[in-house]
């Protein structure tokens, strides 16, 4: 009985076996090759990450009637770009034109404090609606920065728009609540609004934190001017006057406190500092005209009604 051998391959299925082999081989190369770029490759949303502070790091800002400090934002990764890398089948090749997509995808935007120096710039600039928008950019990318949120707020305030600084101090306080800046800014804001009892929660909570803070006792003694508690607001403004001879706003409240406090004396020696440090205070100006009519000082009284309406008119 003849013994069976196995059938010889013809030429063909030689071939055939020996091409399926070759494209096996190239497509485990090249997941291996998409598969290493990914691993070195971070996504945006952890290049966002990395790009942010630590809480309470960022360098406080000055400013004289404004305050600028630490970054802000909202929303674990929210509006983080996200760079998604088709998964290949295992009938698909990849060729060297998708590599090259999946790294360009993968480039993040510039860093974050480098937009937030040059947003700082357009607002020095006056170019207040470009520096708008670039911080709006930078929180498309990190929702998170809490530098851009309070910022972005505080011009928003200045321009007259409240509620659109709220929602920027509101989500900056959510993400650092211990963040006296914003604290500050948050609770000024408020104060404006009349909405007194959430005000000073939050600047209370800022006294706290920093007891020693002129810029915290300013704005508490500002906020009980607001409220008519003016006993109050006097021994606040009355110690920041002492601890800065040049804050112009804390000079001009105090001279309104002690007015209606019936200290007029007093409260025209404060007001004759806040024009100088405050040139164009209007309400400055008018108040010391009426301090000067008490005491019948008819010539000054005119001179600073009249400096009033000219501020106003410009």
């Amino acid at each position: 009985m003849p013994s069976k051998r196995p059938a010889k391959k013809t030429v063909a299925g030689k071939k055939a076996a020996a091409k399926t082999s070759s494209a096996t081989r190239k497509k485990a190369s090249v997941r291996k090759k998409v598969a290493k770029k990914k691993k070195q490759k971070p996504g945006a949303a952890d290049a966002q990450t990395e790009l942010l502070p630590p809480k309470g790091q960022d360098p406080k800002e000055e400013s004289d009637e404004t305050l600028e400090p630490e970054g802000l934002e909202p929303l674990d990764q929210e509006g983080a770009a996200q760079v998604a890398v088709e998964e290949q089948s295992s009938t698909e090749d990849v060729d060297s034109t998708d590599l090259e997509m999946v790294h360009f995808r993968a480039k993040s935007s510039p860093p974050s404090d480098e937009r937030l120096a040059r947003a700082r710039d357009l607002v020095q600039k006056g170019q207040i609606a470009d520096a708008i928008e670039l911080y709006r950019d930078i929180l498309a990318d990190t929702p998170r920065n809490v530098k851009a949120r309070n910022n972005l707020g505080v011009l928003y305030d200045e321009l007259g728009h409240p509620e659109l600084a709220l929602e920027q101090f509101e989500a900056a306080e959510g993400i650092d609540p211990l963040n006296v800046d914003v604290l500050i800014n948050y609770g000024s804001v408020l104060g404006v609004l009349a909405r007194y009892g959430a005000a000073e929660e939050l600047l209370l909570r800022a006294a706290s934190i920093d007891p020693e803070s002129v810029p915290v006792r300013t704005s508490v003694g500002i906020l009980y001017f607001r409220r008519g508690a003016y006993a109050a607001a006097e021994l606040e403004l009355r110690w920041v006057c002492e601890q800065d001879g040049e804050l112009g706003r804390a000079f001009y409240y105090h001279g309104e406190t002690l007015n209606r406090l019936g200290r007029f004396d007093e409260a025209l020696v404060a007001l004759e500092q806040a024009t100088v440090l405050q040139p164009r205070n209007a309400r400055a100006f008018y108040t010391l005209g009426h301090l000067y009519d008490r005491k019948y000082m008819t010539e000054e009284a005119a001179l600073m009604y009249r400096q009033a309406r000219e501020l106003q008119r410009s």
